[in-house]
């Protein structure tokens, strides 16, 4: 081995050289970055626009443009500029692009562009326009075909002009929404966002205009992933909804506390956006809290008003489970007074009418027609099942008085039930069932109305008639079945019976204010000129046999302590007439001798009582069904479960002879 001087100082000139090249590849690199960066710099990276169109476009799935002008360069940090900056739209949109702005400025971190994620320190967006769109079969724009985007974590951020329209096919919705200026910053770990996010919008669903105006009031919460604070105020369908308080997140609503404000002109014209049929109301205020668990939708705190109606309690939506299923309502609602007026809606009556004091009765083939004839929302009553348990308080009439009403309306599957259906009424109660079967066609309705024990004194009393004493009471009963898809119709096409018994007590009139009913006349010629004496009733009875929706007497009896009084005909839910009479037999020599009978004719909106003096009787053809009544009556005490058969006292009528003549008289149908 050679170890000379010499040939140890040999390899010294060849590394030297060798890091002399290095040093100089690296200084004409550095010139090269110089001077690319000068070149950038000055030329701001447009030549970077046909790269970053490219890129963007491969990330997006679509086409992604720059009209205008395009700066992408460093100083030292990344300065980003477009103008004009498009991102399309699928092909099947009706607006060409999803994203649009006039111009976008950002100032992004270089250092952790290189060694992390990017950081946006500054974000300026001018003239944003955001399209959004969604087809029946649930496809939509913002699905990008390229995957996500990844949205970097933003510093500061000002947006001004912005503007957002929805077109969504399946709600049939049309949404054209403006937002005021926004800014705000994010340092620290925490974010903030100078003042409320306020927006405006116009637009259409399922036909109806709408307007909203809004804002977030935790824009900060909820940049950051929080609780995102509502206040809202909409109109639509003639319905103006507020809608205040938070949600857990911009896109949830399980766990919200948000206080709603619903008041229109009917419950219909909301219900009516979604394919479902209300019932009708008059001008209504209703105020809930709202939140959501899983599948249910709970409103509680509920409070307002219906027309001149109070309303108080708690209703829970709860939503299908599966495409085959009905959503359902459970409910405990209550009122302190119920307007009589306000049940008119319910069934049938036209609430305009209503509100407006106009008459409901409508005027058919020339002939008044006061049973509602509003049809059955049949389709409606197979979308959801219910439960709501109603009561009031009070149920004013202004006549009669009303108390302690229960209702209990069920649904199932299209068959709708008010069950029990009860209220107490001048101190008695009566007490209903109802059932409404749409599941197959004809509609099929069936009417079980019981009368308990009602004072007579009472009822008279609220027509202003002085009773004086009087202890005779009302019991009874309707049973009726019918079909049709209305009030009218059902009752029109029924069958049954109706009867209401009178068990023995006073009767002891007085003072008599109802001229416009005629009822001073009827009473004068029922018991005597001489109101102001007493008349015992040891029974009364009247029924009616329903065929067809057309009423006979069957029987009609009144046995007093001074005389026995009959009816005959009856009357029609078809076209509402009345065709009726009255005549008495008296026990008292000559005291009814030679009586009219009282005709009632007219129809059910418009009746009318004549005394008919010109029309006599004979003392023997007035005593027509005496002898018929055994087996009448005792059907008539099953019927309505009379009780204490102590009560009735019907010896003179079940004591009467028969008389077959008399018997084709009471049956005899209707005549005018």
């Amino acid at each position: 081995m050679d170890l000379s001087p010499d040939a140890q100082a040999a390899p010294v000139p060849e590394v030297r050289n060798r890091w002399r090249r290095v040093w100089q590849a690296l200084a004409v690199l550095l010139i090269v970055l110089v001077g690319l960066y000068v070149y950038q710099y000055v030329t701001k990276g447009a030549f970077w626009k046909s790269t970053f169109e490219s890129y963007v476009s491969k990330r997006a799935g679509r086409p992604v443009r720059v009209a205008g002008d395009f700066q992408l360069y460093l100083d030292p940090n990344i300065r980003f500029r477009a103008e004009g900056l498009t991102i399309a739209n699928p092909d099947w949109a009706e607006k060409d692009q999803f994203f649009a702005a006039e111009s976008i400025n950002l100032d992004a971190s270089l250092w952790q562009a290189i060694f992390g994620d990017v950081t946006i320190n500054d974000l300026a967006v001018d003239g944003g326009q955001l399209a959004l769109q969604r087809r029946a079969d649930r496809s939509n724009t913002w699905t990008f075909g390229g995957g996500a985007l990844d949205i970097p974590d933003i510093i500061r951020a000002a947006v001004t002009n912005s503007r957002l329209t929805l077109i969504d096919a399946p709600t049939a919705t049309r949404l054209d929404m403006t937002f005021n200026d926004i800014a705000g910053t994010a340092a620290s770990g925490g974010q903030r966002i100078d003042g409320p996010l306020a927006f405006a919008g116009t637009g259409t669903t399922r036909g109806a205009p709408f307007r909203l105006d809004g804002r977030l009031t935790t824009p900060n919460q909820a940049a950051a992933g929080g609780r995102l604070g509502l206040d809202l105020v909409g109109t639509i369908a003639r319905t103006r909804i507020t809608i205040a308080g938070t949600l857990p997140g911009a896109t949830r609503i399980d766990g919200a506390d948000l206080r709603i404000t619903m008041a229109g002109r009917n419950f219909q014209d909301p219900g009516r956006l979604f394919g479902i049929i209300l019932p009708a109301t008059r001008p209504y205020r209703l105020a809930a809290n709202l939140t959501k668990a899983n599948r249910e939708f709970r409103f509680t705190n509920l409070t307002g008003r219906i027309g001149d109606s109070d309303i108080a309690g708690t209703l829970t939506a709860t939503l299908a489970e599966t495409a085959k299923d009905r959503f359902r309502i459970d409910g405990k609602l209550n009122s302190k007074a119920l307007d009589i007026k306000d049940v008119g809606p319910l069934i049938g009556y036209d609430p305009v009418k209503l509100e407006a004091g106009q008459s409901i009765v409508k005027q058919v083939s020339g002939r008044p027609r006061l049973l509602p004839d509003a049809p059955l929302a049949i389709e409606t009553l197979g979308k959801f099942d219910a439960r709501i348990d109603y009561r009031a308080r009070v149920v004013r009439t202004g006549k009669l008085p009303f108390d302690n009403l229960r209702l209990v309306l069920g649904l199932d599957d299209k068959l709708l039930t008010l069950s029990p259906f009860a209220f107490d009424i001048a101190g008695g109660r009566l007490i209903a069932k109802i059932d409404i079967n749409a599941r197959t066609l004809p509609v099929r309705t069936g009417y079980d109305v019981r009368l308990t024990q009602i004072p007579l004194g009472k009822v008279l009393n609220g027509f202003n008639v002085e009773d004086a004493g009087t202890t005779a009471s009302i019991r009874g009963r309707l049973q009726l079945k019918g079909t049709g898809d209305t009030v009218h119709k059902s009752l029109a096409s029924a069958n049954g019976r109706i009867a209401l018994v009178v068990p023995t007590g006073m009767l002891w009139v007085r003072n008599i204010e109802l001229a416009e009913v005629d009822l001073q006349n009827f009473l004068t010629a029922l018991i005597g000129k001489t109101l102001k004496d007493k008349r015992l009733i040891n029974c009364g009875i009247v029924a009616f046999t329903v065929t067809n929706g057309r009423a006979v007497a069957d029987p009609i009896i009144i046995d007093t302590n001074k005389a026995v009084f009959r009816g005959r005909g009856g009357f029609s839910f078809g076209d509402e007439s009345l065709a009726m009479s009255l005549e008495g037999d008296s026990k008292q020599f000559s005291l009814f001798s030679g009586q009219s009978p009282i005709k009632v004719n007219g129809y059910f909106a418009d009746p009318s009582i004549n005394p008919i003096s010109a029309e006599l009787l004979g003392r023997g053809a007035a005593a027509v069904t005496l002898g018929l009544v055994a087996t009448p009556l005792a059907a008539i005490a099953a019927f309505i479960d009379l009780g204490d058969a102590k009560d009735v006292n019907c010896t003179p009528i079940l004591a009467a002879k028969r008389d077959t003549a008399s018997n084709r008289a009471a049956n005899a149908k209707p005549t005018r």
